[in-house]
């Protein structure tokens, strides 16, 4: 009886061994960040800029001296680590968080072809007009008026210190971006995407826990600057390959459907060569971001047009100027035309094994939106109503009417729904498409068995609260509320299937410019995950990556 028992012991105790060892063996993946230098992000100059922009709001504001340095300070740190000479510079801030631990897949930006014309002989003029006056904007008026409104507010030499270093970080992108290559051409355009590839071939062949994405453009074969396939063939198939992906940045200017991309019967396609090696996508997909300057734009494959999918071969015209107070609408219209989730389904009904992963799941303000089933359609014309209703299932018909009522010639909705009244409401109306919500969109193509490798990370999650430690009375900002209100709400009623899907992504660094800092982002999913951690971080994207 004694042996038997010391037998039994013997064995749990080598399979707790083995349990410990295999935990111990994980390799966590960040499957969606950036590792630009100062040269590279005057091109996504809008995230300084909207950064500028909450803090001057914040100061017009009811806010506390603390709230507003930790703002301060924390726009200020992320300016730091991204205007470093190097992008290994840039790589060491983040590697400093993981350790060297964690295995990265920074992705590429082209967006060379993302302005107002054709990259004719690196011409760019109309571009380079509003960098200018961009750059005048933020140094001579928005961060003056900040450093005023402080000093008036707060008297604090220590926080005018902080708005002049801000100010300085913003003169140093003003050089780079008059800065030559040796080429001579603006460091902006072309010679700033060969850099790109440059560098993190470089960082990929020094570190071993560098994966890259390759960044494709379809517009860059029609100007005759490569043979797309043949690229990609040497840059992710060949002895020497340092690239795992492709990364694909729709809003810049393309269709997901554009023929380069999509094959035609003469020439294969991006996603047919990725279908054929095994080789990841991931696609930037939320409605916001940056997007394509451009106000009129020639467009070839599907775009979304007031809630239809057409197909054009030619111009499009966008209704909100990118330079102007509405540059935030003009992100959402120019996603929304040539991003939405509805045109992807296009590309996955022909390619139905594509590996592809829909980055940020729609954005965290579109997740919470879901997840909660919030409801910001309160009033809809009555004729609209009336259109719209008439084409559904009686039984939505019934849900949606019932959850109005008449006032004039405007339908009001109700306020007094139950938690499950309100869920029932919300799908019928998504269904009638008075909800536009990115990520059911993407959400329904994830979990479509149809599908069987389409994923979707959580990069850029930067809902989240400003909160005071107990113990050091400093200031931090935590997603680790919102975070949990999806994990609970959502991701933990999802089938093993559907949870397979979701990735762990930071988006460092332009996740910084707007919410936690890396190093706190990342101690929140892995509280709020807890052992599902190891799903997201590490099970999910090596099965995404084929390794």
């Amino acid at each position: 009886m004694i042996k038997l028992i010391k037998l039994i012991y013997q064995v749990e105790f080598r399979n707790l061994y083995k349990i410990i060892k295999l935990n111990q063996m994980k390799t966590y993946y960040d499957i969606h960040c950036h590792i630009f230098n100062k040269d590279v992000i005057i091109r996504k100059l809008v995230n300084v800029v909207q950064s500028l922009l909450t803090i001057k709001d914040m100061i017009d504001g009811p806010i506390s001296e603390a709230e507003f340095e930790y703002q301060l300070n924390g726009i200020n740190k992320t300016l730091l680590n991204v205007t470093k000479d190097t992008s290994e510079d840039v790589f060491k801030v983040l590697n400093s968080v993981y350790q060297g631990k964690v295995i990265t897949t920074p992705l590429m930006f082209d967006l060379t072809y993302a302005d107002d014309n054709d990259d004719e002989d690196h011409d760019n003029r109309r571009y380079r007009r509003r960098i200018k006056l961009t750059f005048w904007l933020m140094s001579s008026v928005i961060i003056p008026y900040i450093r005023r409104k402080a000093r008036r507010k707060f008297k604090n030499d220590k926080l005018t210190k902080a708005i002049d270093a801000m100010r300085d970080k913003v003169k140093e992108f003003n050089k780079s971006f008059e800065k030559k290559s040796d080429e001579e051409v603006e460091i902006f355009d072309n010679a700033n995407f060969g850099q790109q590839i440059e560098d993190l071939e470089y960082i990929a062949g020094k570190y071993k826990t560098v994966r890259p994405f390759f960044s494709v453009d379809p517009r860059r074969e029609y100007k005759g600057k490569i043979n797309t396939i043949k690229n990609l063939e040497e840059k992710l198939l060949s002895a020497n390959a340092k690239f795992a992906g492709i990364k694909l940045y729709a809003p810049a200017g393309f269709s997901p459907t554009d023929p380069v991309l999509m094959g035609t019967p003469k020439q294969k396609g991006v996603y047919q060569f990725c279908v054929e090696n095994k080789i990841p996508i991931t696609a930037h997909n939320s409605n916001a971001g940056f997007a394509c300057l451009s106000t009129i734009l020639n467009v070839k494959g599907h775009v979304k047009s007031k809630n239809a999918i057409v197909k054009i071969n030619g111009p499009i015209k966008f209704d909100n100027l990118f330079f102007s107070k509405h540059a935030n609408e003009a992100i959402a219209e120019r996603a929304d035309t040539l991003n939405h989730p509805k045109l992807w389904e296009i590309v996955l009904k022909k390619y139905p094994d594509l590996t592809i992963n829909f980055a940020h799941f729609g954005g965290s303000s579109q997740i919470l939106e879901y997840v909660n089933y919030e409801i910001n359609k309160k009033s809809i014309d009555v004729d609209i109503f009336e259109n719209e209703i008439q084409f559904l299932s009686k039984n939505d018909r019934e849900i949606i009417s019932s959850a109005f009522r008449k006032k004039r010639s405007k339908m009001l909705l109700r306020d007094d729904f139950t938690i499950t009244e309100r869920a029932e409401i919300w799908n019928a109306m998504y269904r009638a498409g008075f909800i536009n919500n990115w990520t059911k969109a993407i959400f329904d193509l994830i979990k479509n068995p149809k599908y069987p490798n389409v994923y979707t990370d959580l990069s850029c999650f930067s809902s989240g609260t400003l909160l005071r430690s107990a113990e050091t009375n400093e200031l931090t900002f935590s997603i680790k509320k919102e975070l949990r209100t999806f994990k609970i709400n959502f991701f933990d009623k999802l089938t093993a299937y559907e949870k397979s899907k979701i990735l762990y992504g930071s988006d460092y660094f332009l996740a910084q410019f707007f919410g936690p800092t890396m190093e706190r982002y990342f101690a929140d999913f892995k509280e709020v995950f807890g052992s599902d951690f190891d799903s997201i971080a590490s099970d999910n994207p090596k099965r995404f990556l084929n390794d």
